[in-house]
């Protein structure tokens, strides 16, 4: 217990407002368990983790993108060649000849340069755009993955807190019980009172066997993101609660609608879209090309050889297509969707953002109003372990502060990786959560 009470005592250092967290990571059948921090345990789930890996995927196609739109306003070099049965017919003024079932050999080559394509150079806007778009989702699934990971960290801690609850719990339970057991043996005791203890105890054990559960299947949420067996995991130790800095809600927001990548990518995906637009509507401008070719003509029986070499200019103009009209109608229902995507994520954004302060905020005060329950539910626990003793509390009273002082070390508990919890969940949702973040809560975790 004296262990406990140090534990709750807080400590006065200022402690930094960046986030991070230390993990412990051990393949125990390879190798002795040896400490991993968190940025190696995020490093791991970065490299393994197939949400982030789709995504950057998905961006790599998207440059790819790029590449063939902005190859659309290159050069085009096209060759053609053949060989068959041909006739020939020639006549140069009184002179005529004629060959007929003789074999032929050709060949074209083409050089096509456009100078003028409009709706080339809308469709490299639309790939751009949809890079960008997809570069901002590989920003997000990244913040994404630091937020699954300390959330999967806090949680095996949180189930290991019960599990240690429910053991001590069972033990004081059961040490009750025996003693009960001991008087009424003697006859001192109260039948009805032992019955009450072993109840209690019995239900002890049952929630240390479903606490036990619980943290398997915490360990094995984290080993889906480290894709790699746990080990013993670094405790959260004392800390001093800290709210949002700056403590202004509307500083948060207006972070959250400047930086949150969530955002990036629904105006990127705007952008696409009014940029489709203008791609369909160019598909009525001409087509202006500067086109070399390169052609020869064999014809076996006369001999007759005939090579050329031109240069010329063409124009495309297309005079009707139906399909034009719709592909623009269709571009602009897709952009008015975009918008209502965009207002709707703003919204979104500010509230999630406007949560996760209130969130933080709560934190605090229910942090250090869990310390002052749990430094109570200990006095009143040693207070009336002493009025047991000597007669003046019954064995029903015993049980009720050992079950009061159980549940208030759950709340603390809950209340401390919470607000650990808010504090990251806070910066995700103004998407200014990094790397460096994680670094700065490994200071908040005990190296034992």
């Amino acid at each position: 217990m004296k262990r406990l009470v140090a534990a709750l005592l807080p400590i006065h250092a200022a402690l930094s407002w960046s986030i991070g967290i230390v993990v412990f990571v051990c393949p125990a059948v390879l190798w002795p368990c040896r400490g991993e921090d968190l940025l190696e345990v995020f490093r791991q789930a970065t490299s393994t983790d197939p949400v982030l890996a789709r995504e950057k995927d998905l961006f790599s196609a998207n440059a790819a993108g790029i590449s063939v739109a902005r190859w659309a306003l290159g050069p085009k070099m096209q060759a053609y060649g053949g060989a068959g049965v041909a006739s020939l017919n020639l006549s140069f003024g009184n002179v005529f000849s004629f060959a007929s079932g003789t074999t032929a050999e050709y060949y074209t080559v083409l050089l096509t340069q456009p100078l003028l394509d409009g709706q080339s150079i809308a469709a490299l806007r639309v790939a751009k755009s949809q890079a960008q778009a997809q570069h901002a989702m590989v920003l997000y699934q990244q913040q994404q993955l630091i937020l699954r990971v300390v959330q999967a960290y806090l949680t095996v801690l949180q189930a290991e807190a019960n599990q240690r609850v429910a053991a001590e719990q069972r033990d004081l339970f059961e040490s009750v019980w025996k003693q009960a057991q001991a008087f009424l043996a003697v006859g001192r005791g109260d039948v009805i009172a032992t019955s009450e203890a072993k109840a209690r105890f019995d239900a002890s054990q049952s929630t240390l066997t479903t606490t036990k559960n619980a943290v398997a299947i915490a360990r094995r949420a984290l080993e889906r993101l480290t894709h790699r067996p746990v080990g013993k995991l670094a405790d959260v130790g004392t800390i001093q609660p800290l709210g949002p800095q700056p403590d202004q809600i509307e500083i948060w927001t207006r972070t959250a609608v400047d930086n949150q990548p969530l955002l990036h990518q629904a105006r990127a995906l705007l952008q696409t879209a009014v940029a489709q637009i203008e791609q369909n509507r160019r598909a009525q401008w001409p087509v202006l090309s500067l086109v070399g070719s390169s052609a020869a003509l064999g014809i076996n029986a006369a001999p007759l050889n005939i090579e050329s070499e031109a240069g010329f200019l063409t124009l495309s103009v297309p005079f009707f297509d139906g399909q034009i009209g719709a592909r623009v109608k269709q571009a602009k229902a897709q952009a008015r969707a975009s918008q209502r995507y965009l207002d709707n994520t703003v919204d979104q954004v500010k509230l999630d953002t406007e949560e996760a302060f209130l969130n933080l905020e709560s934190s605090v005060p229910q942090l250090q109003s869990s310390v002052t329950a749990v430094a109570s539910a200990k006095t009143s626990l040693d207070g009336t372990k002493k009025g047991y003793e000597i007669g003046t509390r019954s064995i029903v009273d015993l049980l009720t502060v050992i079950t009061d002082y159980g549940s208030a070390r759950r709340d603390y508990y809950i209340a401390l990786y919470n607000h650990l919890l808010n504090r990251v969940q806070l910066k995700g949702a103004a998407g200014v959560l990094t790397v460096e973040d994680i670094q700065a809560l490994n200071e908040l975790l005990k190296k034992e």
